[in-house]
């Protein structure tokens, strides 16, 4: 790391009234609570449905984190402008946005995660900048203020020991269950990095009424395609919130208090969970969270742990984001001078259930590059040679040669 571009940053941040986090120290929140609209909500049921239909493999497990891209590409809208600015609003889920209103929704739901007894909560953003990248001290005060962002600078022509530092913060802000987001060749580029993004979102929840250990035994799991697996099948016999859907049923397994629940929506005999995928739209969803209601019945579920990851560039630009990754089109003028792009998104996540609760974890990266000059060179022709001499409209050569004593 380069001492006097971590002392420009600083001083920029200090004009601006803003510090630089350390990992040591308590991130500030400038903004008053203020109350989650419902156009807040319905845009994130909206952008996770969505990207449910993007990212869903029919031969395969899945987990991802809408509310950790959500986080990360919120950083991203805040340092757009123009056509980019209002791709990735759109593809969030907003047909127009007012930046300081949206930076205090997002303040308040990440502030409304609260932990609690049962319930173990974490969301961690960081920022680190190239050496010789400036990006303006505007958007770095609003990532603090807004976002409790860690901000630092790092070497990226050192790709390896980069990957190293974030891979290691995104170890600590998970309980370690995301340990390598991204590989040295992620940040060795050309062009090259300008700056790395990442939320990580963890979350630990106890079972409201857990399943007992003894009543766990082997028995027959259907796979997709009509064979069989013998698996650990955990039993529950409870007074749980209980809904009978067209084509499927569900139950809600409160943690704690009930302040989160995992909801299991099974698809009817005959049904498969891609026909039972394209009901999710945030209209059947608030009807369906109406309709639970108490009824006394007998839970069987899998123990089950599953990690995905996904390169998300494909199914963010079919949601109408493609812009943000064009060198050519991006505009991300709000958050440095100069041509910047995205040129990674990418998200780990894993979710494992037992018969004492959940754990789950989730990593989104974001990886902008920039244009840049390139370095200066030096020729000294010191030892023999070769030369050509071209008609360039014709591509012509006229004479092409050696030198080898002058």
């Amino acid at each position: 790391m380069r001492t006097t571009t971590l002392l420009c940053v600083l001083a920029a941040l200090m004009l601006t009234g803003c510090g630089v986090n350390t990992p040591d120290e308590t991130p500030r929140r400038a903004s008053e609570p203020v109350q989650v609209q419902p156009e807040t909500r319905k845009a994130n049921l909206t952008f996770a449905f969505k990207l449910l239909q993007q990212l869903d493999d029919s031969d395969q497990n899945l987990c991802f984190s809408p509310l950790s891209l959500t986080i990360a590409l919120a950083t991203a809208l805040n340092g757009a402008a123009g056509d980019t600015y209002d791709a990735i609003a759109q593809t969030l889920g907003y047909s127009q946005v007012n930046l300081d209103a949206f930076n205090k929704q997002m303040s308040e739901l990440t502030r409304l995660l609260q932990p609690s007894d049962a319930v173990s909560i974490h969301n961690a953003n960081g920022l680190w900048l190239a050496d010789d990248f400036e990006a303006k001290p505007e958007y770095l005060k609003t990532m603090q203020d807004h976002y409790d962002a860690r901000i630092d600078t790092l070497d990226f022509e050192k790709p390896a020991e980069a990957a190293d530092v974030i891979n290691r913060w995104t170890s600590e802000q998970t309980q370690g269950l995301i340990s390598q987001l991204f590989t040295p060749n992620d940040f060795a580029l050309a062009p090259p990095v300008a700056m790395v993004m990442v939320n990580a979102l963890y979350f630990e929840g106890k079972w409201q009424h857990r399943f007992p250990k003894a009543a766990t035994r082997d028995a027959p799991f259907r796979l997709q395609g009509g064979t069989e697996k013998r698996v650990p099948m955990m039993r529950l016999k409870e007074q749980l919130p209980y809904y009978k859907g067209e084509g499927f049923q569900a139950v809600a397994l409160p943690y704690g208090m009930d302040e989160y629940r995992f909801y299991l929506f099974l698809p009817d005999e005959g049904r498969t969970v891609a026909q039972l995928r394209e009901q999710f739209t945030p209209q059947n969803w608030s009807k369906w969270m109406q309709g639970f209601q108490l009824a006394r019945g007998t839970v069987q579920m899998p123990r089950f742990k599953i990690e995905s990851v996904y390169d998300l560039n494909k199914a963010l630009t079919a949601l109408g984001m493609g812009i943000a990754f064009d060198s050519n089109r991006a505009d991300f003028s709000r958050l440095a001078k100069g041509q910047i792009w995205l040129h990674l998104v990418r998200q780990k996540a894993t979710v494992e259930a037992d018969e004492e609760g959940t754990k789950a974890a989730a990593a989104t990266g974001m990886v902008y590059t920039m244009g840049y000059e390139p370095k200066e060179f030096q020729i000294i022709a010191d030892r023999p040679f070769m030369f050509a001499i071209v008609h360039h409209p014709t591509n012509t050569i006229l004479f092409l040669g050696i030198v080898r004593e002058p």
